[in-house]
């Protein structure tokens, strides 16, 4: 696999691992049934999106590197901060907003840098696009709601 192929289904699952990180300690926090539901779906859609880059990894024999320790602990320790200050259901929305737009924006970055040899490769960095843009979508219109 070409390196830039490599470094780019890296960039895929970091993002999707922060996606699912930052998801599992906002729901410990959450107590509301209809933004979880969206979070939960949110992160099931990034799951799959870390498991087809650990598919294609293993498929070329090669390894994708998960996120330092220094930045999960730095992440957790944002999130936590965030809602111990305000936990409502707004808040919990535009924290997801936040992160949801960070994803995309590193996303559109990634497809300027990086031009992977693999179109597939190419092509997942597109859906993951996509996806974001559809929970970006999501959740402004729930944050209307709550």
């Amino acid at each position: 696999m070409e390196k830039k192929d490599l470094n780019l289904l890296n960039r895929i699952y970091q993002d999707a691992q922060v996606g699912m990180q930052s998801i599992d300690k906002v729901l410990k926090k959450s107590t509301n049934e209809i933004v979880n539901k969206l979070l939960r779906k949110q992160f099931e859609e990034y799951s799959k999106f870390a498991d087809r880059c650990d598919t294609i990894a293993i498929n070329e024999n090669e390894e994708i590197k998960d996120n330092s320790a220094f930045k999960k602990i730095k992440q957790t320790m944002m999130i936590y901060f965030s809602l111990w200050a305000d936990n409502s259901s707004e808040h919990i929305i535009e924290m997801m907003i936040s992160g949801t737009v960070m994803g995309i924006i590193d996303c559109i970055k990634a497809k300027k840098d990086i031009v992977a040899k693999d179109e597939n490769i190419n092509q997942l960095l597109v859906e993951f696009l996509k996806m974001q843009e559809d929970f970006y979508e999501k959740l402004k219109k729930l944050l209307v709601k709550v």
